[in-house]
């Protein structure tokens, strides 16, 4: 049920985000076929690996020429889904599929040019045929759950062959994790070689709007507080999944149209690990399980959408259940100027910790 929540909100979200636009932009529908390998990211997972994993891809895109203002600050890039079908050639992994919404950045300066480069990056869900289980499965210790997040980033070229049809050659990689709700959660990379074509099956012949964006005269000091929840297990199998919760407070600068910085302080509340800590015969009683963090925090900002990064280390955790340093990748929605709702994962180095699901206001 969480990641069919997960997967109807990132399309809810793209779907409003696309709709806006005073003309109708062109559209195009690609295929690729890729082949890759596991990267072997911990020890444990060395046993699945045995072959090279295969597919393919359906990539829609949706041009931008410039209608909206942060259009033309990341060069025009395009949106779209990208539809996976991936086949790990492994009966303990089976097979995937997978539904990731998608901006597409375009890396040189001239859009007009026939040949480009290009970086991809995705947040969607997929789902998994073959998942871990103790009597039948219990080799699969990458993915414990039928339905996973999903990350795509993508570097390519594109070479338009005619005003309509274009070649796409890229390197990739996708992850798929369910974010810890339900161990065990290895994860899973594929690391990817991709060939396809793709073609504009609404063309119109558009300009891109060049336009002289006024600097920003004040670059203003922000406050955001964050509440941040979700349900994850702990550290054992069959644990079972518990709630956990962290507030946020992070203060944040305008540095230009494109990016905020701040930094923050984070406290962590976690009933797996309040159980762990009750029943582990090697901690002491009485040790706490609450979690105290510093975080840097970085926004790059697209009209109602963002990406958030950041970068942690605990200040305070009796515990020590992670490691010292944490990640967090988010997809934030803006509804105004104050109101705010994000999904993300939060991560110890190649360790997911937890999928993340947050509300937030921001003083400006």
């Amino acid at each position: 049920m969480r990641g069919k929540i997960t997967l109807l909100f990132l399309l809810v979200c793209y779907y409003q985000g696309w709709s806006q636009t005073s003309e109708s932009p062109n559209k195009s529908l690609g295929l690729e076929v890729f082949r890759g390998f596991i990267y072997e990211h911990k020890p444990q997972i060395s046993h699945l690996i045995v072959d090279h994993p295969v597919g393919f891809r359906v990539v829609y895109n949706r041009k931008t020429h410039g209608d909206r203002p942060w259009q033309q600050r990341y060069n025009f890039p395009d949106r779209g889904v990208t539809f996976v079908y991936m086949d790990y050639k492994n009966d303990k992994l089976g097979k995937t599929l997978a539904l990731i919404p998608h901006f597409n950045f375009y890396l040189r300066g001239k859009r007009e040019a026939r040949s480009q480069l290009q970086f991809k990056m995705g947040f969607g869900a997929g789902y998994t045929t073959e998942k871990y289980d103790r009597v039948t499965n219990n080799q699969n210790n990458v993915i414990s759950t039928d339905l996973t997040g999903a990350v795509l980033l993508q570097f390519g070229y594109e070479y338009a062959l005619t005003e309509r049809l274009s070649f796409n050659a890229s390197t990739s990689i996708t992850h798929f994790s369910n974010g810890a709700i339900k161990k065990p959660n290895s994860g899973i990379n594929i690391m990817a070689a991709n060939f396809g074509l793709q073609y504009m099956f609404n063309y119109k012949k558009r300009e891109y709007k060049y336009i002289d964006e006024p600097k920003l005269e004040t670059k203003p000091i922000g406050y955001s507080i964050i509440l941040i929840g979700g349900a994850h297990e702990s550290l054992k199998i069959g644990a079972g999944a518990k709630p956990f919760f962290v507030l946020s407070g992070i203060v944040d600068k305008k540095v230009n149209h494109k990016s905020r910085f701040g930094v923050g302080l984070e406290w962590f509340h976690s009933r797996s690990l309040r159980e762990e800590v009750k029943f582990d015969d090697e901690v002491n009683e009485g040790t706490d399980f609450n979690r105290i963090g510093l975080v840097l925090a970085h926004e790059m900002l697209f009209n109602e959408y963002s990406v958030i990064m950041h970068a942690g280390y605990y200040l305070y955790d009796p515990h020590s259940a992670f490691q010292p340093f944490y990640l967090r990748l988010k997809l934030r929605r803006y509804f105004g100027d104050h109101l705010f709702s994000s999904i993300g994962v939060k991560s110890h180095a190649a360790k997911a910790e937890a999928m993340e699901f947050a509300i937030g206001y921001r003083i400006k």
